[in-house]
C-alpha cells in the first residue's frame, strides 16, 4: 500500500477518472528551479524541481511520489483536503496520467517501468484489496491468485513480472507470489523453505527477489534473496533481532537496516554475500528507500526523539550526506533514485502538507 511520511498507510479513500492530464504546480501555482552547487554531499551540481499532483491538497494531504523509472517518470499518489486518495503517473515534461483500475474506489501506485507499465494495489467498493498491472496500451490486469480472498502487488521490474502478496485461507496468512505475464494464469507462490513469514519487498530485472522471514526456531527476522531459479540464499546481520530488507539493485545488492541493543545501523549486502555497513545510529535510523545500479542509496534519517527527518544520499564511500533540498521545509525524505542520478523525495512544508521536489544531476 502506499506510505504516508511516517511509513504507515494513508488514508484509504479516493475514486478517480482515467486518463486525466493535470499541470505541474507547486502551493503558489509556479513552478520553482533550483540550481545548487553542494558542498559537502555526494551529489553534484543540479537542479531542484517542486512539484504538486493534481487535485492535491493545500489545508491536509498533499503530494506524494513513490518511485522514479529510469527515464525521469514519477509514480504518486495525492490526497484533496476532503481525503480522496488518486494515483498518476509524471511525465518528464510534467503532464500526468491517472491511473485507475476497473471496479477501483481506491488505488495506489508504487511501482513504475521503462515501458509505462505501473502496478500496485486497489480497493474496491467492498473494500476489498486487489492487485493490479496498467499496460502501455491502457488495458488493466487484475492479479487475484486462486482462492485468494486480497491481493496486493510489492514490486514490478522491466519485463513486467511482479512479486506480491495475497491472503488464502481462514487463519489470514499471508501467501507471497510471482507472477509473469508471459505466463499470465500461472501464480507461483514461494516461502523460504522450513521457515515461517516469508514476506518479500522487491524485485530486479533479472527476476530475483528479496525479503525477510521469520526463522523457525528463533523467531528472528531474517533477510533472503530468492534466484530466478526458485532457490534461496538467506543471511543475517550479526546478532540483529529486527532485520530489515529495503531495497534491491539489478546487481544483486541489497540495502537495509538491522537493530541491535539500541542501536540502528545501515547495511550492504552484496551478490557475493559481503557486507559493508553505514551510518549506526542510537536515537533513530538511516531508513535507506532505493538504490541503483550505480550503488547510490538515497533515503532519510528518522530520529526518535521527534526531530525532522532528513533526506539523505550516499555513494561507495558509504558516508550518509544530506540532500539540501531547498524549499521551506519541516522535513524532507528521499524517495527513490534512477540510474541517471535523478532522485524523487518529498518535503513538508510549514502548515504540514506534503509536497514533491526531484533532483536533477
Amino acid at each position: 500500500m502506499l506510505r504516508d511520511f511516517i511509513g504507515g498507510p494513508v488514508a484509504q479513500t479516493a475514486p478517480f477518472g482515467r486518463g486525466s492530464v493535470g499541470a505541474l504546480r507547486t502551493a503558489t501555482g509556479i513552478l520553482f528551479l533550483a540550481a545548487i552547487i553542494f558542498s559537502g554531499t555526494c551529489l553534484a551540481q543540479g537542479t531542484f524541481v517542486s512539484f504538486d499532483g493534481p487535485r492535491a491538497g493545500t489545508q491536509s494531504g498533499g503530494t506524494f511520489p513513490s518511485v522514479i523509472s529510469r527515464l525521469g517518470g514519477i509514480g504518486l499518489a495525492t490526497i484533496d483536503d476532503n481525503g480522496i486518495t488518486r494515483a498518476y503517473v509524471r511525465h518528464p515534461n510534467g503532464t500526468y496520467l491517472q491511473i485507475q483500475p476497473p471496479g477501483a474506489t481506491i488505488t495506489y501506485l508504487e511501482a513504475l517501468n521503462n515501458q509505462g507499465q505501473v502496478a500496485w494495489t486497489f480497493v474496491d467498493s467492498q473494500s476489498q484489496q486487489h492487485g493490479y498491472v496498467r499496460n502501455t496500451n491502457g488495458t488493466y490486469v487484475t492479479l487475484d491468485p486462486p482462492g485468494s480472498t486480497q491481493s496486493f502487488v510489492i514490486g514490478m521490474n522491466e519485463a513486467g513480472q511482479v512479486v506480491g502478496g495475497a491472503f488464502v485461507d481462514i487463519d489470514k496468512e499471508i501467501t507471497s507470489f510471482f507472477w509473469d505475464p508471459a505466463q499470465p494464469n500461472n501464480y507461483v507462490s514461494f516461502a523460504v523453505p522450513g521457515e515461517i513469514g516469508t514476506s518479500p519487498t522487491a524485485i530486479n530485472d533479472s527476476g530475483q527477489i528479496a525479503g525477510v522471514y521469520l526463522e523457525s526456531t528463533t523467531r528472528k527476522r531474517k533477510g533472503f534473496l530468492r534466484g530466478n531459479d526458485g532457490t534461496f540464499a538467506t543471511f543475517a546481520i550479526g546478532t540483529s533481532t529486527n532485520l530489515q530488507v529495503l531495497a534491491l539493485n539489478d546487481r544483486g545488492t541489497i540495502v537495509g537496516t538491522s537493530f541491535k541493543q539500541g542501536i540502528t545501523t545501515g547495511y550492504l549486502r552484496y551478490a557475493g554475500d559481503g557486507r559493508k555497513f553505514f551510518g549506526a545510529q542510537a536515537n533513530g535510523r538511516p531508513w535507506s528507500s532505493a538504490i541503483n545500479d550505480n550503488g547510490l542509496v538515497v533515503g532519510w534519517f528518522f530520529y526518535s526523539d521527534g526531530s525532522s527527518e532528513v533526506a539523505f544520499s550516499m555513494d561507495r564511500s558509504l558516508t550518509p550526506e544530506p540532500i539540501p533540498v531547498p524549499f521551506h521545509s519541516q522535513s524532507t525524505r528521499a524517495i527513490g533514485v534512477n540510474n541517471a542520478g535523478q532522485i524523487v523525495g518529498v518535503f513538508v512544508d510549514a502548515n504540514g502538507i506534503q509536497h514533491g521536489w526531484i533532483y536533477l544531476p
